[in-house]
């Protein structure tokens, strides 16, 4: 654990998503299984559009709220979760699916403990923000893939 400001945060977290989406992206060329493809087109337009949401945020929070200091700031999995996509089975649709919803479970509780461990009213309003559009976009994933399963 380690300090960082919101800002840093929520800076890291962009760059988490930019890089999922250029991965996903990248493997939605490669396949030929139209399902899977249709998945990972999903997965990579979500992830830029979750890029381009916390760039946006960067500019709706207050500045004051960015350099806000996350006292116990967890270490991230991110990379952990990079190295299983770069792993993962592209003719796998459930080993794709699966990572996807463990990234979004990953996300909303990662928002969650900044939550419960914020000290101001403006870091704890920016991690209820995250927490509400992660915990929109897992059951958003969630329903798309029980569509998907019907496709």
């Amino acid at each position: 654990m380690r300090y960082k400001t919101v800002g840093e945060v929520i800076q890291e977290d962009k760059a988490f998503h930019a890089r999922l989406a250029k991965q996903y992206g990248e493997y939605e060329q490669l396949v030929s299984d139209q399902r899977i493809e249709l998945l990972l087109d999903q997965l990579h337009r979500r992830e830029e559009a979750m890029a381009h949401t916390l760039d946006n945020l960067l500019h709706d929070v207050h500045p004051g709220a960015l350099r806000t200091w996350v006292q116990f700031a967890p270490e991230g999995r991110e990379p952990e979760f990079l190295q299983r996509l770069r792993n993962v089975d592209l003719n796998d649709l459930d080993e794709i699916a699966k990572l996807a919803m463990d990234i979004e479970v990953y996300l909303a509780d990662h928002y969650r403990d900044l939550l419960l461990d914020a000290d101001t009213p403006s870091a704890r309003d920016t991690f209820e923000r995250l927490l509400e559009l992660e915990q929109l976009e897992e059951h958003t994933l969630s329903m798309n893939l029980f569509n998907l399963r019907d496709y």
